[in-house]
């Protein structure tokens, strides 16, 4: 990444997160430098991106209270899906369909 890059992606990250590059870095460091879900990407090639607890910047929280860590783009794409339906998730896994048929 070039220095221009990495100004912008510096301001994109205060700007949106409230966050500085160091304290991304910090952040990827306390997660051993992988994504905590599937413990395989670095965000070498792409970066890992920043999660955050969207109901809480609902409730207008500084956005900086807001981030939960860094994920690469396939965990955070599907821990947005099972946040939205975790009530049916749990109770999928709680009572699953094929116990009734399968007694």
């Amino acid at each position: 990444m070039n220095a221009k890059q990495e100004k912008a992606r510096a301001y994109r990250l205060m700007k949106t997160y409230g966050i500085t590059l160091a304290e991304y870095d910090d952040i990827k460091a306390v997660q051993g430098g992988y994504c905590p879900l599937c413990l395989r990407a670095r965000g070498l090639s792409t970066p890992l991106q920043v999660d955050h607890d969207h109901e809480l910047e609902m409730d207008g929280l500084d956005p900086r209270d807001t981030v939960r860590g860094l994920l690469c783009g396939r965990d955070n794409n599907r821990l947005g899906w099972y946040e939205a339906k975790i009530d049916r998730v749990a109770a999928y896994l709680a009572n699953p369909p094929a116990r009734e048929v399968l007694k």
